[in-house]
């Protein structure tokens, strides 16, 4: 393999590894505020993609009115989320995975009920789009959790949102701003993503153990030196994606998978926190 060919395929990596980041940032921003594991996250990425498609194929809209589109019609889904997640008793996380897996299976539904079981493509470019809007998104994010008195609030929220509430914040415009960026966000990747993957009822699994994948590997990160898991999630994005296009440059497909799996244990057995939350060891 030339040289040429492997760094064209790096780069290609690295574009994919940015826009899985984002496509991962709705369910690192539910879970890092309630401790909710989101298994229904591919389906409400899916439910954006079939948005845009089906308002670019009735109204011939380019594909920078689908993105907004697709962004506003999956907020509602993500506030209802917010509603059921809510109601969820301790233990926050395995609870929370038994209501979101009968989510995840209602949807798949009603995608296959609407859209049946066809494979369908937005047929427009948005590989670099998709990194540059993973790699922008976390970004500003980032600023955001930095450098403003928002990031007090959403920080203090976070680690306990009781004591928070104690000491005036409104958690409830917290939890209302996060859940309604995280399904605007989810909308906006579904787009993206349906423009170089096709739609299926079935494909949000693969697209929630993404995000699982990267949200570990971004609190391992973060367990190192504290560094922020924000940035983390833009890293292990990267290296996900980097080390997939090499897989499949060097063996081929049936291997991608694998080797990912390979990283996340090892990972997992140098850190082995998980999601859990907390100060590093």
């Amino acid at each position: 393999m030339s040289l040429t060919t492997l760094g064209q395929a790096a780069l290609a990596g690295l574009a994919n590894g940015a826009f899985y980041a984002f496509l991962a940032l709705p369910f690192a921003a539910i879970f890092a505020l309630t401790r909710a594991l989101n298994l229904a996250h591919g389906e409400l990425v899916l439910l954006g993609g079939y948005v845009g498609y089906t308002a670019g194929r009735a109204w011939d809209l380019p594909p920078a009115l689908l993105v907004p589109l697709a962004a506003v019609a999956v907020v509602p889904v993500g506030l209802l989320w917010r509603v059921l997640l809510a109601r969820v008793r301790e233990p926050v996380e395995l609870n929370s995975m038994v209501l979101t897996f009968g989510l995840s299976l209602l949807l798949q539904n009603v995608l296959l009920g609407v859209w049946s079981a066809d494979y369908r493509l937005i047929a427009t470019p948005a590989a670099a789009p998709g990194a540059a809007a993973g790699v922008v998104a976390i970004l500003v994010l980032q600023l955001l959790l930095t450098r403003t008195r928002w990031s007090t609030t959403l920080r203090a929220t976070a680690r306990d949102a009781e004591t928070a509430a104690l000491l005036g914040v409104n958690t409830a415009r917290v939890s209302l701003a996060t859940f309604a960026a995280a399904g605007a966000i989810a909308g906006t990747g579904g787009v993206l993503f349906a423009a170089f993957h096709y739609l299926h009822p079935g494909g949000g699994v693969e697209l929630t153990l993404l995000a699982i994948t990267l949200a570990i590997l971004a609190n391992a990160w973060g367990a190192w030196g504290r560094r922020s898991p924000l940035l983390g999630l833009l890293v292990a994005g990267l290296a996900v994606g980097l080390l997939e296009a090499l897989t499949l440059a060097w063996a081929g497909p049936r291997w991608r998978e694998l080797v990912v799996a390979g990283l996340l244990l090892a990972v997992l057995l140098a850190r082995p926190r998980g999601l859990e939350r907390g100060r590093a060891g």
